[in-house]
């Protein structure tokens, strides 16, 4: 059987941002939404616990990969985990910015929590809870199918351009369960008990390997990270 896979792909999620700092913060709090910087979210930078998060996951990665090709999303928080990531090969792989991995596009409910949806757009919280955390799409936003249809396409140039290599890909939490949807055939409910249950961790590393007998990418790991107290290595 010829291979179209690559024979590794190994998808990284980005190291702790501001944002999420700041949505935490909220969330704790009771705040109808998170701190206001002033800055798009696509220009949300790490925190200082992010660039360390991303420097260690670098270190355990070029201790055991050689990538022949590197995607990063072309969102700041992203590229600089790419960057601090890469810092630690003596060599680095071609890099190339990618639109289909971005973030999920929040649309009208971008900066608020739950609550602050809850406050400012009822209907809107209302049809979400009806609808569903997978099938929702805010005003102007994506749903998780929709994020879908481009990380499929996304898969269709792996699969196309970039057969047998080893690939890194570094992107954001719901596009990580997005690949395991696709790679992994989940329906909604697979989706959402992983969502719930073992949520994507800051900087953590998911690694498919190609399984010749089956023809296919096949999970070796997933969420695993390699910092702190939540090391898993």
């Amino acid at each position: 059987m010829e291979q179209k896979w690559p024979s590794q792909l190994v998808i990284v999620r980005h190291g702790q941002s501001e944002r999420n700092a700041a949505k935490d913060a909220a969330k704790a709090s009771g705040k109808p939404e998170i701190n206001r910087t002033g800055l798009r979210d696509v220009d949300t930078p790490l925190t200082a616990w992010g660039n360390q998060q991303a420097t260690a996951t670098g270190q355990y990665l070029a201790a055991r990969f050689q990538f022949d090709t590197v995607f990063t999303s072309p969102y700041k928080r992203t590229i600089d985990t790419t960057r601090a990531l890469l810092a630690a090969y003596a060599t680095q792989p071609p890099v190339i910015a990618e639109e289909r991995i971005r973030e999920i596009e929040f649309g009208i409910l971008d900066g608020l929590t739950w609550m602050g949806v809850k406050q400012k757009f009822p209907d809107e919280f209302a049809r979400r809870e009806r609808e569903g955390k997978y099938w929702y799409r805010p005003p102007g936003g994506e749903s998780r199918p929709d994020v879908a249809l481009r990380v499929h396409s996304f898969l269709g140039t792996l699969t196309r351009d970039y057969r047998s290599q080893s690939v890194l890909v570094v992107c954001h939490s719901v596009v990580v369960l997005v690949f395991r949807r696709l790679l992994e055939r989940w329906d909604e409910a697979q989706y959402l008990k992983v969502d719930a249950e073992d949520d994507v961790l800051n900087c953590s590393m998911t690694a498919y390997r190609y399984d010749a007998d089956a023809g296919k990418l096949a999970l070796d790991h997933y969420n695993s990270v390699c910092y702190g107290e939540a090391a898993s290595f």
